[in-house]
């Protein structure tokens, strides 16, 4: 290979890691503003839904292309919601009247729209366009059937529907700087969650194969069956931050005092969320012990 050639194909490298970089860059950002709208979970929903939609994707036989697109969709799949008032996102569905549920039904086809500027997106932005479409049409907002929906939309509106009925929160606030306190072991918790865990992923079931595709349901009822099991041989402790391990799990939400959430409830601590979080204990802004699934 002569220099010329060595130079270009240095040029196109570096070129094609500055686009991974900035198309990276663009999803952080993203996945702050949509954030900003689960103050009525227990912890991250959009992070809940892009990590179980993934491992079901994967369990399915998709390429990590398509695992990654369903993952990236997944986590933007509310940013449509960006500008509804509070008002608005507190109530559940069945709730809203028949303006507020035609203002609702909009945001999958306006999160399209957010991302429509951004040609690698292109695949992404229709699989949130998608993503509350059911098996037998009745979904929205263009009353897709079966094969005409994205399979990646097929997985996000179970994991969606599931982390709805288990984690959203009752007509409550959260803490601005930390979390509820109320769980005193993981068998407190799994005990506390039966009956809304239990009644969602009956109604899946029941559903499955009408509404929701059926792989797809048993796939996630595999996935929370395993983790509610290994979660009962743990114990919850508070410990300094600097005495985190990765692999331990949040056991509450810590928001800021702006209300940004920086650690959700059930998620696994990576080593970058625990360097993330040093930073926020630093300025103040979360506590120095955390409590945590060990």
């Amino acid at each position: 290979m002569n220099d010329n050639a060595h130079d270009l194909e240095k040029m196109i490298d570096e070129l094609a890691t500055q686009l991974a970089d900035g198309f990276f860059q663009t999803i952080q950002v993203l996945t702050r503003v949509t954030s900003a709208l689960e103050k009525y979970y227990e912890g991250s929903h959009s992070r809940f839904v892009a990590e179980k939609s993934a491992m079901i994707a994967k369990e399915l036989g998709m390429n990590e292309e398509e695992v990654m697109e369903t993952r990236i969709a997944a986590l933007l799949h509310d940013i449509g919601k960006v500008g509804m008032s509070d008002a608005l996102l507190f109530k559940y569905p069945t709730e809203l009247s028949q303006q507020e549920y035609k203002q609702y039904s909009l945001h999958p086809e306006i999160g399209m729209q957010i991302l429509k500027p951004y040609k690698a997106f292109d695949n992404i932005g229709e699989i949130i366009y998608q993503s509350h479409e059911k098996l037998d049409g009745s979904g929205f907002p263009r009353h897709l059937q079966r094969d005409n929906i994205h399979p990646g939309a097929k997985i996000i509106i179970v994991v969606d529907y599931f982390h709805n009925g288990v984690y959203r929160r009752l007509r409550q606030k959260p803490e601005v700087t930390g979390g509820s306190g109320q769980v005193t072991s993981t068998a407190n918790y799994l005990e506390s969650t039966r009956d809304k865990y239990n009644n969602t992923l009956n109604f899946l079931h029941k559903k499955s194969n009408i509404l929701f595709e059926k792989k797809a349901v048993q796939l996630l009822t595999e996935i929370m069956e395993l983790e509610r099991r290994n979660l009962g041989h743990k114990s919850v402790m508070r410990l300094p931050v600097n005495a985190l391990e990765a692999g331990m799990i949040f056991a509450e939400d810590y928001y800021t005092s702006f209300g940004m959430l920086v650690a959700a409830k059930g998620e696994v601590i990576t080593k970058e969320s625990m360097k993330s979080l040093a930073r926020f204990v630093d300025a103040g802004e979360v506590p120095f012990k955390i409590l945590v699934i060990k």
